[in-house]
């Protein structure tokens, strides 16, 4: 999480969702039932009171500035994270690499809409 508290610094987080990275096919076929035992990484969604972080295998993948929070808004069956930038123009952010669960959606939703 060292990642997150450089980027995050000085900025009150609002919304955190951790979930687990998976394996990937060649990791799978190098390590085979060893894998299956082996500590997995963890992906993260961070929402602070100004950017959106989003980190997949330890590598920070989106670090957008955003203006309200209030209108970030989840669309569930799309996988899209939608807000207003700095410039007041829409942007989306794709969470289909997060492999989110039922779980996680409703806390998004709950906090987001």
């Amino acid at each position: 999480m060292s990642v997150f508290s450089k980027i995050t610094k000085g900025e009150e987080i609002l919304v955190k969702l951790k979930t687990r990275s998976d394996i990937g096919f060649w990791q799978y076929q190098i390590f085979g039932i060893l894998s299956l035992f082996m500590e997995k990484g963890n992906d993260y969604l961070v929402i602070t009171d100004k950017r959106i972080v989003m980190c997949i295998k330890e590598v920070v993948k989106a670090n957008f500035m955003y203006k309200d929070f209030s209108k970030i808004k989840i669309n569930t069956k799309t996988d899209f994270l939608s807000f207003l930038n700095e410039n007041n123009e829409i942007q989306k952010l794709s969470l289909s690499n997060l492999k989110i669960e039922y779980e996680d959606y409703q806390f998004l939703k709950n906090k987001l809409n």
